[in-house]
């Protein structure tokens, strides 16, 4: 079995941007970058540091999920045939970052590991303060759909009866058009919950 032999390379300008989504590659290389594809691609072994993030679309306000390179300008590749020159061909690939003898760098495995290790982590940070977003968007939602039905409903509900119980109960006494609107939003309710393990689906509000 042939030992990792790591090397950085410098990188075109815009070959770290996002390559162009493929849906038949894996779920894993859905948000490779462009050099990560084509040495891919060619059969070499890259590895480039990278962070996630969220932005709002300042017109939209949609949130949209970015990636960024972590080294601006290089990544590695693990070359154990040592075979530069075919790397050198791969679209994107600038030259070799050299060391002290004017030849290619080779960086120990403990120093990639410890890139890969802080890489994992920012993914793993990443993904809970997504989770977390997304769980405070769910609740707003359900909130604010709770309130809209308590300005639609008659008074009088009683402490231990939920709010989408007492909708369905009183349903039939509503105008057709008031009946519609309230049954959208027991829908949008249900969807909203139907994920929640933990929650009780019929919690008094």
């Amino acid at each position: 079995m042939k030992r990792s032999r790591r090397y950085a390379i410098r990188v075109a300008p815009g070959y770290q941007r996002m390559a162009a989504v493929d849906e038949r590659l894996p779920e894993s290389r859905r948000m490779e970058s462009i050099i990560e594809r084509n040495c891919r691609k060619d059969g070499f072994d890259i590895f480039m540091p990278s962070f996630y993030t969220e932005l709002r679309h300042h017109r939209t306000r949609q949130i949209l999920q970015k990636w960024f390179p972590n080294l601006v300008g290089y990544a590695f590749v693990n070359l154990p045939r040592l075979n530069f020159e075919e790397l050198r061909r791969v679209g994107g690939v600038v030259s070799f970052l050299r060391g002290a003898n004017y030849g290619p760098l080779e960086f120990p495995d403990g120093t990639i590991e410890a890139l890969y290790f802080a890489d994992h982590e920012r993914r793993q940070a990443f993904l809970y303060e997504q989770h977390c977003r997304k769980e405070n968007e769910r609740h707003e939602q359900i909130q604010h759909l709770r309130v809209q039905l308590r300005k639609i409903l008659p008074k009088g509900r009683k402490a231990r009866v939920s709010m989408v119980d007492h909708a369905e109960s009183a349903i039939d006494f509503l105008s057709p058009q008031i009946k519609e609107r309230v049954q959208t939003i027991i829908s949008g309710l249900n969807s909203l919950t139907a994920d929640a393990e933990v929650e009780n689906l019929r919690k008094a509000v």
